[in-house]
């Protein structure tokens, strides 16, 4: 059946089957999800334009679009494989519905720079700068972190746009009588090497039981080459996101990465996590407010599959939490988690 044809509730038990079926599958059914939420969100917004559906419902719903698009927009060829001209596409969408987020603006503005678009970067830079300022969720603004990378990547962006104006400038055809001004970019050239270097240097968030650091990717594929014996290591690098025990690997989805990363360095036997805390890495909580206890229980199910596969022992444990199923990490291992700066979003950290 066609989306359009589908009522509201149809097209909601259809996200949640896609779910349920992607994580049976080896392929990303995010952008067969994410129609789901734009014809939801279409809908929706004549619905209440008509005085016929309360503006609650679709903002919940727009909120999860938003969300699908800037935090599985670059899993949609591949469940376990980024793409950035997805996520780039992704996220430029994600902007169309919500034009004033901050982290989306950041996050295209770390791709465009990352190709060398450095028009773009600036542009996008100085909006997540500025909106910012005023956002009023807190769930996309930037973290201390980001707002110091934005503004070293907006001051990047316009050197290099200077540097490659000016190098095309001296090639132009002149007469011997025009005279061109001289520049002196060396000082400026050295901020731009010193900036690049800091966001180098600091481009990976290290979690350990102990502490909380920044290193270089380079350290970080150091440690994954040399191995770190009967640690458990979750590393977000830039194609996938990789759980590693010993000599066993194994790629996991975005939202096991994301659940694992909390377990890990969340979650105690006197805070547990429960299917409250989870709620937004679960796509059925847009309406009713919570997870689905079934789904939240399968979720942890399969991320324990994943921990089995990696021969890592039995480190999540179940408890009862205020009358709800909770889960812990208990702490009888050490870890290691290495994910981006620039990939953090506060309400997942």
């Amino acid at each position: 059946m066609s989306l359009k044809n589908m009522t509201l509730e149809e097209l909601e038990e259809l996200e949640q089957e896609l779910h349920d079926q992607e994580e049976e599958s080896d392929y990303s059914l995010y952008y067969r999800k994410i129609k789901v939420y734009e014809e939801m969100y279409n809908r929706l917004r004549k619905l209440v334009r008509e005085k016929k559906e309360d503006k609650s419902y679709l903002e919940n719903v727009t909120k999860m679009l938003v969300f699908n698009l800037i935090h599985y927009g670059t899993y949609l060829k591949m469940q376990y494989e980024k793409d950035d001209e997805t996520a780039i596409h992704c996220l430029k969408k994600a902007l169309n519905y919500d034009s004033r987020n901050p982290i989306a603006a950041y996050r295209l503005g770390f791709l465009s720079y990352k190709h060398k678009d450095y028009e773009s970067a600036l542009h996008n830079f100085q909006m997540s700068i500025d909106h910012q300022k005023f956002y009023d969720q807190t769930d996309y603004r930037l973290n201390e972190k980001q707002i110091v990378n934005a503004h070293l990547y907006l001051t990047n962006s316009a050197l290099h746009i200077a540097k490659n104006s000016y190098d095309r400038m001296i090639g132009l055809p002149y007469k011997s009588y025009q005279e061109l001004p001289n520049y002196e970019f060396s000082s400026l050239y050295q901020s731009l090497t010193e900036n690049e270097k800091y966001l180098e240097m600091h481009a990976f968030y290290k979690i350990s039981q102990e502490e909380t650091t920044t290193c270089s990717k380079e350290e970080c594929e150091k440690l994954i080459t040399e191995g770190s014996s009967d640690t458990i290591v979750l590393y977000f690098n830039d194609r996938n996101i990789k759980l590693i025990y010993n000599e066993n690997e194994v790629n996991i989805s975005q939202y096991q990465g994301d659940m694992l990363r909390y377990l890990l360095t969340k979650s105690s036997v006197d805070s547990p996590a429960t299917r409250i805390t989870f709620h937004n890495f679960f796509l059925d909580s847009h309406v009713k407010g919570v997870v689905n206890e079934d789904t939240f229980k399968k979720a942890i199910s399969r991320l324990r599959n994943k921990l089995r596969s990696c021969e890592i022992p039995p480190i999540i444990q179940t408890t009862n939490y205020r009358g709800e199923t909770a889960y812990y990490f208990d702490r009888t291992m050490p870890y290691i988690v290495m994910y981006r700066v620039d990939e953090e979003i506060e309400y997942l950290s």
